[in-house]
């Protein structure tokens, strides 16, 4: 597979080349402030494929040339082997074809970040759970929560999905430590039912805001709230703060987030993770902060659609976060104080995907292209040359079976039983 990236480094009000074995485009954007939000709102400066060794100081002077004062240019370059490795991942797994995946890097000591699709949102899922007890640590901070404070669990907060409260009887109490404990240990979805009833949404909404996170739906707290990879920096990076204060409750969020359940994320042999996973509806996250030598933060997010999560997709967690944790030194050692390095990855488009013979994989691109390119699955199958009872033996062996008024591959419905005469 060849991939065409995009890679860049974002320093004032330039976006320059920063490989030196993919493929680039130089970038340029009108303005310092369209930056702040809008990472990739650029226009080519030379829309012909170049390295960074052709790359000139000739080409970066008359570029400079015609910046202000005010702005800033920054070439910066990362081992090749950095570039080889991260093509070798992204080769092995089909999923860089077919579904999102996004990671953001951040550098504690220079603020260098390197983010790997940076306009990719994602449903935030569990990893929630991490921001909102940073919220509820700090009102018990500020004199406003009482972390010995005892609630007591009712079916009203009973959740079903991750967690143990599910299976504890009602009437029991716990502290709100406890709890705490439980969302961030667990991932427990009752726990979390029952703190968010006692810190209602509109006092969290408002100090994600006030940590500078500036999409709107990444600050929500209700109806799909978003995450990507510059939120992700922000959420970590508070946590990271939160931890190096050494307050009275730092060392709490540290120990329970480095007892989170399914470590996804790897560090340098040793080294400490402290972490918040979230998962539902195929969108599939970690985001965490890693102390080795230099500590670091590190968010890999993905959206695998309908896929069964398996062994293979927590091998793009292990294989991303090991790559960063061996070229973590030279990440550190961007020119820059505060650059962002950029790497697109495109996905392949609809309308260019093979039909993979993972099923699962499989399931979610026919759905993809029955829903944006073909209207039955008899037209599909016709334009592809593909072999329709081949494809429905695949589905029902899923438990899938196409609905025509739908235009999908859809559950089958579970058969009732009958009644005895």
């Amino acid at each position: 597979m060849n991939l065409k990236y995009t890679a860049a480094i974002l320093a004032g009000a330039m976006l320059l080349s920063a490989c030196s074995q993919v493929d680039t485009e130089i970038y340029e954007t009108t303005t310092a402030t369209e930056t702040t939000n809008e990472l990739t709102t650029a226009t080519p400066v030379n829309s012909e494929e170049t390295t960074m060794s052709e790359t000139t100081s000739e080409t970066v002077a008359e570029l400079a040339a015609e910046e202000t004062a005010a702005e800033k240019i920054t070439v910066y370059d990362l081992p090749d082997e950095f570039y080889s490795r991260l093509d070798e991942i992204v080769d092995s797994y089909d999923h860089f074809l077919y579904y999102d995946i996004s990671m953001s890097y951040y550098d504690i000591e220079t603020g260098f970040s390197l983010i790997i699709n940076p306009d990719n949102h994602y449903y935030l899922a569990s990893v929630m759970k991490a921001p909102y007890m940073l919220y509820i640590y700090r009102l018990a901070l500020n004199g406003e929560a009482d972390l010995e404070e005892k609630l007591v669990y009712t079916e009203a907060f009973r959740r079903e999905g991750t967690g143990v409260l599910k299976e504890m009887e009602y009437g029991t109490e716990f502290t709100i430590e406890e709890l705490i404990g439980y969302c961030l240990e667990e991932s427990d979805n009752s726990a979390f039912a029952m703190l968010r009833d006692k810190f209602p949404e509109e006092g969290y909404v408002d100090y994600i805001k006030s940590l500078g996170v500036t999409h709107t739906d990444d600050a929500k707290a209700l109806n799909q709230p978003q995450i990507c990879g510059e939120t992700a920096i922000v959420f970590s990076r508070a946590i990271y703060d939160f931890i190096e204060e050494q307050n009275p409750y730092s060392e709490n969020l540290r120990y329970h987030m480095t007892h989170s359940r399914n470590a996804m994320i790897y560090g340098g042999e040793g080294d400490e993770v402290v972490r918040k996973y979230g998962w539902h509806g195929g969108n599939f996250h970690d985001m965490a902060i890693v102390y080795g030598e230099k500590p670091y933060l590190l968010t890999i997010m993905t959206n695998l659609d309908l896929l069964e999560i398996e062994y293979r997709e927590y091998c793009i967690f292990r294989d991303l976060s090991k790559l960063i944790a061996e070229y973590s030194t030279a990440l550190a050692e961007a020119e820059g104080e505060g650059d962002m390095m950029i790497i697109q990855i495109p996905r392949m488009e609809v309308e260019e995907m093979n039909l993979p013979k993972d099923p699962y994989m499989l399931l979610s691109v026919l759905n993809m292209k029955l829903r944006d390119s073909y209207k039955s699955f008899e037209d599909l199958c016709e334009d592809m040359d593909a072999d329709a009872a081949e494809i429905t033996s695949a589905m029902e062996k899923l438990g899938y079976a196409y609905d025509e008024k739908l235009n999908q591959f859809a559950a089958i419905p579970e058969e009732t039983e009958k009644p005895q005469e």
